[in-house]
């Protein structure tokens, strides 16, 4: 992971606090810039100056507290302070979404608005703040009309970061795609990227901002195909596992291809991109088929769970579910979005009674919750149940006791909505197991033999 210092030191304030912008803020001084974090939550910047971050990510406590300590990285409430000398403001806010997963852009606008008050020299806006095609011009002219007299150039630079390995994916990032109105601002900010040693293309400000939407949605469509795929196999006989991997050794299609077959993409970061392409079709009368094909798609997998468990009982009211895995994704503490709970709201309502286990997951900001019990550990959440639910898989879940977590069960049926585990070895346990484009066949010669 290339870690080099710049040659290029700057003053850089970074609008946000929380993933998207403590993770830049940590790597930029990493990087020996100077910079300020800001944002209105004293609670917050309290936490974030003491090296706790806001969701959990690998190496992200221990890189802000190094760089808090080493006088490069401050966060604040005052955007004076964050803004005296900068020469760039990162607007940096991780964009909410509605429950359509539409962005919502109240936040990103109160940031600007805000670095357009206290702005007191020149300096580069650099949006990373994940917006629809044509903002970053409109934030641009609220800089400017506040204070005109200061020159403010404007950039856009989507933001790839992918949560539980987001250091990783700014220091080893596949590519940094800058765009601006010009070639000279690009040049300027794209030096900021340079001592990474990693591809940077310069663009036009809307071609960066379509870069966003359009690869995010293919990486969305990507889900949608897979799991279309893997539903077809079931009925053929196939294992979706194998004919994935048969597709990856494909050059055209290649080793890291999104082809993971599951309960789709969730945490709204996918969804957002799409809408935002739906929208811009729906203003300019343009057909958005295959993206509306992608969201039919995925809107249906949580009924994935409700079918499997009725392979196996005649009504899901009355059961006991225990369910590993609350967060969106692996590796992250935040339930944003998250397709588990929308899962376990479906399954309280038809009656079924939920605990689940979930080492990472920080419920007490999750918001509103559907009905469901906490488990202290995971075996707590298996005892007495008529099926475990594997939702989202944590570090160290392999080495659990599979054979205690199988007695302490009422009915071992193990649905394994990540294809995490191997079918050959949970049927040697003894479970009736169920994947993802995989799970008749291994489990119904389970069935009888348990029947």
């Amino acid at each position: 992971m290339n870690r080099s210092t710049t040659a290029y030191p700057r003053r850089i304030c970074i609008a946000g606090l929380w993933h998207q912008a403590t993770v830049m803020a940590a790597c930029f001084s990493e990087m020996g810039h100077t910079v300020f974090g800001v944002g209105d939550d004293s609670n917050a910047v309290r936490e974030l100056n003491g090296g706790r971050a806001p969701v959990h990510e690998p190496e992200l406590d221990s890189v802000l507290l190094r760089n808090i300590q080493s006088g490069r990285l401050k966060f604040t409430t005052s955007h004076s302070e964050g803004l005296t000398d900068a020469d760039f403001a990162f607007v940096a806010i991780d964009t909410p979404v509605d429950d359509m997963d539409r962005p919502v852009l109240d936040v990103v606008l109160r940031a600007v608005d805000a670095i357009a008050e206290h702005r007191i020299g020149s300096l580069v806006l650099c949006v990373s703040a994940q917006v629809p095609v044509g903002t970053s011009e409109r934030l641009l002219e609220i800089v400017r009309q506040r204070k005109p007299r200061l020159g403010c150039d404007i950039a856009y630079i989507p933001e790839f970061l992918r949560l539980s390995e987001a250091i990783e994916t700014f220091f080893n990032a596949d590519r940094f795609i800058v765009g601006a109105q010009s070639k000279a601002v690009a040049g300027r900010v794209a030096k900021l990227y340079e001592p990474l040693g990693r591809p940077i293309l310069l663009t036009t400000l809307r071609s960066a901002e379509m870069s966003k939407h359009a690869s995010n949605s293919f990486l969305a469509m990507s889900i949608s195909f897979v799991n279309e795929i893997s539903d077809i196999c079931e009925h053929v006989g196939a294992d979706v596992s194998e004919v994935v991997a048969g597709m990856k050794l494909d050059q055209r299609i290649g080793p890291r291809a999104a082809l993971n077959p599951g309960l789709g993409f969730a945490g709204g970061t996918l969804g957002r991109d799409i809408r935002a392409l739906q929208e811009l079709g729906r203003q300019r009368a343009t057909n958005t088929t295959l993206l509306d094909a992608v969201i039919t798609v995925n809107g249906s997998r949580p009924e994935f769970v409700m079918k499997r468990l009725r392979q196996q009982y005649d009504s899901v009211e009355g059961l006991e579910i225990g369910v590993f895995g609350l967060t969106y994704k692996p590796g992250t503490s935040t339930l944003r979005r998250s397709i588990a709970l929308d899962i376990i709201a479906r399954l309280s309502a038809a009656g079924a009674r939920v605990v689940a286990f979930d080492p990472l997951a920080d419920l007490a900001n999750a918001g509103p919750l559907p009905k469901f019990e906490i488990a202290h550990d995971p075996y707590q959440a298996t005892a007495g149940r008529d099926a475990l639910l594997l939702l989202t898989e944590w570090s160290g879940i392999r080495e659990l006791d599979w054979e205690r977590v199988r007695d302490s069960m009422r009915h071992p049926v193990f649905i394994d909505t990540r294809n995490f585990f191997d079918p050959e070895t949970m049927a040697g346990i003894g479970f009736v197991y169920m994947g993802v484009g995989r799970g008749a066949i291994a489990a119904e010669a389970l069935v009888a033999q348990w029947a």
